[in-house]
C-alpha cells in the first residue's frame, strides 16, 4: 500500500508539473496570437504617417503645376503685347492706334492680375514647403519609434517561440512519465475546465472553483498520496506544500 501511495504521490507531482507547463504554454500562445494584431497596428500607423506626408507633397506639386500654368499663360500674354507694340508703327489712322493702345493696356492689366496670382501661389507654396519640412521631421521621429516597437515585438516573438519549443519538449518528456489513465483523465478535465485539470487546495478551498472542500477531504489532499477530486468542479486536487499556507 505504501508503495502504491508513493507512486501516486510521484504521479500527482508529475501531473501538477504538467499543469504548470500547460498554463505556461497557454500564456505563450495568447501572446503569440496577439503579436500579428500588434504588428498590423504598427503597419497601419506607419502607413497613415506616410500617407499624410504624401498628401502634403501632392498639395505642393498641385500648386507648382498651377504656378507653371499661370507663368506659361503670362508668357503668352507678354508675347501678345510685343506683337501689338510691333504693329503700332504700321497703323495708319488714329482710331486704329487708339484701339491698339486699348488692347495693350487691357493685356497689361490682365497680366498684372496674373502676376499677383502667381505671387500668391508662390507664397502658398513656400508656406506649404515649410510645413512639409517640419512635418517630415516629425514623421521621421514617429517612424523611428515605430521601427523600435517593431524590433521589440520581433524580439518578443523570437523569445516566445523559443520558450514555446522548450516547454513543448518538457511536456513531451513529462507526458511519457505519467500513467496513461491519469494522463487521459487530466486531458479530459483540462478540455472541460478552461485548460485547468489540476488545481491546488488552500485553506480548505478549491483554487479552481473556490468552493469549500470538506475538512476530512482537505486533510487527505494534503497527503498527496491519493487521487482526490473537487466535489464541485471535479478537478484533481493537489497540495502544493508550504506555498499554500503563506
Amino acid at each position: 500500500m505504501s508503495d502504491r501511495r508513493g507512486l501516486l504521490r510521484e504521479q500527482l507531482e508529475l501531473v501538477w508539473e504538467l499543469q504548470k507547463i500547460d498554463l505556461e504554454l497557454k500564456s505563450i500562445k495568447e501572446e503569440k496570437d496577439r503579436y500579428p494584431k500588434e504588428m498590423k497596428k504598427l503597419d497601419e500607423k506607419q502607413k497613415i504617417e506616410k500617407e499624410r506626408i504624401q498628401k502634403e507633397k501632392e498639395k505642393v506639386e498641385s500648386l507648382e503645376k498651377t504656378r507653371r500654368q499661370k507663368e506659361g499663360h503670362l508668357n503668352l500674354e507678354q508675347e501678345k503685347i510685343k506683337r501689338a507694340e510691333g504693329k503700332m508703327s504700321e497703323v495708319k489712322t488714329n482710331k486704329e492706334y487708339q484701339a491698339l493702345l486699348s488692347e495693350i493696356d487691357a493685356i497689361k492689366e490682365a497680366n498684372s492680375r496674373l502676376e499677383e496670382e502667381i505671387l500668391q501661389v508662390m507664397d502658398e507654396i513656400d508656406e506649404l514647403k515649410k510645413d512639409l519640412l517640419k512635418r517630415e521631421k516629425e514623421v521621421g521621429v514617429t517612424l523611428e519609434k515605430i521601427e523600435v516597437e517593431r524590433k521589440k515585438l520581433q524580439e518578443k516573438m523570437a523569445h516566445d517561440e523559443k520558450a514555446w519549443n522548450e516547454q513543448m519538449e518538457r511536456r513531451e518528456v513529462l507526458s511519457k512519465q505519467i500513467e496513461s489513465k491519469l494522463f487521459k483523465l487530466y486531458n479530459t478535465l483540462k478540455e472541460k475546465r478552461q485548460g485547468v485539470g489540476v488545481v491546488s487546495a488552500k485553506n480548505e478551498t478549491c483554487q479552481g472553483c473556490f468552493v469549500n472542500v470538506p475538512p476530512q477531504m482537505f486533510i487527505e489532499v494534503q497527503k498527496n498520496n491519493a487521487l482526490i477530486r473537487c466535489p464541485n468542479c471535479n478537478r484533481i486536487l493537489y497540495w502544493d506544500g508550504d506555498r499554500n499556507t503563506k
